[in-house]
């Protein structure tokens, strides 16, 4: 029973002590508050532009975080940058997405495929294209 004793009043000097041991800790750490992050409006931060280029037909964008322009129609077009705008001033016959969170502007596209991976991105058409769509989240609406 002595043992026993003992044993419970140890224990319950641990937990008393750990106890202590985690409100000094919190105290600390909220004694000193940080100050909330200010929103600045004057940031150095631009988007690129950047011009595209259509090449026997073909026009692959590749610019993460850009506003990409190709001039006049493009056969194919393929958009493997992420978080990018992409406009095409002409007309598309095979626009693909390989990436993710991107809007293409277009003024008329008869084809658009979102490969497997190809998630949240915008196709803006003025036209009604054949979609194949195996990513998710993905819109073709008009513009």
């Amino acid at each position: 029973m002595k043992h026993l004793t003992l044993l419970a009043a140890a224990g319950l000097t641990i937990v008393a002590l750990a106890g202590c041991t985690d409100a000094d800790a919190s105290s600390m750490s909220s004694a000193s508050p940080t100050a909330a992050a200010e929103p600045t409006t004057d940031s150095e931060y631009t988007i690129p532009d950047v011009t595209g280029e259509c090449v026997d037909g073909m026009a692959t964008i590749v610019d993460d975080s850009s506003n990409v322009t190709i001039d006049g129609d493009c056969e194919n077009v393929v958009v493997e940058a992420s978080n990018s705008i992409v406009t095409v001033t002409g007309a598309v016959v095979n626009l693909s997405f390989d990436s993710s969170i991107t809007l293409v502007n277009v003024s008329t596209v008869d084809n658009v495929a979102f490969v497997e991976g190809a998630n949240g991105n915008k196709v803006a058409t003025s036209s009604a294209p054949v979609i194949t769509d195996s990513g998710e989240g993905n819109i073709v609406a008009a513009d």
